[in-house]
């Protein structure tokens, strides 16, 4: 006997927009991070 659960997709478009907006925060900081320039004292050494 096959069991069929029906998913409303209603109910779980909280969740997924929650999920949604911590990944584009979380992406934010890694691209700020990854953008930020080097500090002085890593700087005065690569010259």
């Amino acid at each position: 006997m096959e069991s069929y659960t029906y998913v409303n997709i209603f109910e779980t478009k909280g969740l997924e927009y929650l999920l949604l907006i911590c990944f584009l925060v979380l992406f934010i900081f890694l691209v700020r991070y990854l953008a930020s320039p080097l500090p002085a004292k890593e700087q005065a050494g690569k010259e």
